[in-house]
């Protein structure tokens, strides 16, 4: 977690104080994105193709997911390069029965997902060749990139199929229904007097703070001391992130508060730099 220190571990200095308020407006998703991204993903994008074992495997085809973006980010509100070269690499594997080696080729490719607001993506992507022929490793070339960039899109949530991944959760049998105690009869009064007095219940203990929670707040007062090393008091962080987000600070989570750190701690960089400078 960035705890607001420099990459040789000493903490940033104060600088000046700010006068101008939108730099508190950090570059953060904007809430209409952060409200489609809460959506799920529709059932009918969800493709299926057998896989191992002959189980059926759910996956988001590479044009659905950048049917996704476009909705969720609009048209011009993202993209994706290619970082570095396409690689064509050969595998061996053995066939467990006859203990034949058996050579193939595939493709793989990393590919970065940038849009404004949130730090960038990447993630790499592979495609195996299957066959000798030009169209194969066409297809395997393309496949590599578009696998990358779904990988890379994966990680803004269920929204780009991130929940297809991994095995789905065991169906519950159901269970067979329960008789629910009848009531006792109500003892006569004469008992009621004489059954000495039941204790009061124990008030429930409320839960301890989840790890989520622990680290959201610290999130919270990072984010609060680095607006103020840049001279902003908390109740101007506050109205900002009310103004940026639409909600309370307090309601933030970790997903929600990593890029809006990220922003407060490079536009402290820049200060500092140009403060030197």
């Amino acid at each position: 977690m960035n705890n607001g220190t420099h990459q040789n571990g000493t903490r940033p200095s104060a600088v000046a104080p700010a006068h101008d308020e939108q730099a508190l407006d950090w570059d953060a998703l904007a809430p209409r994105v952060n409200q489609a991204l809460a959506q799920p993903l529709r059932p009918e994008l969800v493709a299926r193709r057998s896989g191992r074992g002959g189980r059926r495997f759910r996956y988001l085809e590479g044009h659905s997911a950048i049917d996704q973006a476009n909705q969720v980010f609009g048209y011009g509100g993202w993209g994706y390069e290619l970082i570095g070269e396409v690689q064509l690499r050969s595998i061996e594997s053995t066939e467990p029965r006859s203990g034949e080696l058996r050579r193939s080729c595939a493709y793989s490719a990393t590919v970065r997902v940038s849009v404004p607001g949130a730090p960038s993506r990447t993630d790499v992507g592979f495609q195996p060749v299957t066959d000798e022929s030009a169209e194969a490793h066409e297809t395997a070339y393309k496949g590599a990139v578009t696998d990358a960039l779904k990988r890379a899109l994966r990680s803004f949530g269920d929204r780009f199929g991130n929940g297809l991944y991994g095995d789905p959760p065991a169906t519950a049998t159901p269970s067979q229904p329960t008789r629910q105690p009848q009531p006792s009869p109500a003892a006569p009064p004469a008992d009621r007097e004489r059954r000495p007095s039941q204790p009061p219940a124990a008030r429930p203990q409320s839960a301890p703070p989840s790890r989520d929670d622990e680290d959201a707040r610290q999130l919270r007062a990072q984010l609060i001391e680095l607006s103020q090393m840049q001279g902003f008091s908390e109740q101007q962080v506050r109205e900002a992130v009310r103004r940026k987000t639409g909600r309370e600070l307090d309601q933030l989570g970790v997903a929600e508060l990593n890029p809006l750190i990220a922003s407060a701690a490079d536009k402290l960089e820049r200060r500092q730099t140009a403060h030197q400078g």
